[in-house]
């Protein structure tokens, strides 16, 4: 797959992930033009593409006005999705490209249909409960991660006798309907999701997991590369993978 190279990237936020991204980035040709930290005005922002890496809190108010502005746009923060269809609407409107995503390493992405298959296969099994877990660094803010609750809600569009998936911590019996995905904060580079479907005598665990950020980073940046030979549009990391994955 070929990608336009050497962008003026521009970064909204300058935490731990963002500066995995900016490396990944410069390693790869591009330049990185601006940087806005926090607090700062989105609105000197300067490039081709932005990456929002920012906190989520006040991050639509940032979309909004990168989409105001008619830049193109990596979205990385998490902590939005009960407003996408919102964003969609923005992105229509202003006429530039989007592309957002809960995880934008490859692996991860594929993971995400390893589990839906599972899933679908154990739809008819119900001798097999589910459940499923996390593990992050210990600075990572927001609990659960985007990535759980994508996960989340495969299996239970998947699986008839799930309805819905509880995250907080548990002091009762869990309800046959229900899906527990737990989560542990700790240590400097902890990155791993596990699904599990347990029956009476064997159980089935799937896992991804990483050391470091840099397949995110790296998955971040051929999502923004190929954003920018689309049209105009909102787009997710699984219309990015459709044309990843001939080549697989």
């Amino acid at each position: 797959m070929s990608y336009e190279k050497i962008l003026q990237l521009g970064f909204v936020g300058d935490g731990q992930m963002s500066r995995a991204i900016q490396t990944a980035a410069q390693s790869a040709g591009h330049t990185v033009s601006s940087i806005i930290r926090r607090n700062d005005s989105t609105e000197n922002i300067d490039g081709s593409l932005i990456y929002e890496c920012a906190l989520p809190e006040g991050v639509l108010e940032r979309i909004k006005t990168l989409c105001d502005l008619s830049k193109d746009v990596v979205i990385v923060t998490t902590g939005w999705y009960d407003r996408l269809e919102e964003v969609r609407q923005w992105v229509e409107v202003a006429g530039n490209r989007v592309v957002w995503s809960s995880n934008y390493s490859i692996g991860v992405q594929l993971f995400f249909k390893i589990v839906n298959y599972s899933s679908q296969l154990f739809n008819h099994m119900i001798e097999y409960d589910i459940w499923g877990t996390e593990l992050h660094h210990r600075n990572k803010t927001d609990s659960p991660s985007g990535t759980a609750k994508t996960l989340g809600e495969i299996i239970i569009n998947n699986i008839d006798r799930k309805e819905s998936l509880v995250t907080e911590t548990l002091h009762r019996k869990i309800k046959p309907e229900e899906i527990h995905f737990s989560s542990t904060r700790g240590g400097e580079n902890n990155f791993s999701h596990t699904i599990s479907f347990g029956g009476a005598s064997d159980c089935i665990t799937l896992q991804h997991s990483a050391t470091n950020r840099n397949e995110y980073a790296i998955g971040a940046i051929k999502a923004g590369e190929w954003l920018k030979r689309q049209p105009p549009g909102f787009y997710s990391m699984e219309d990015f993978l459709s044309d990843l994955l001939p080549r697989i």
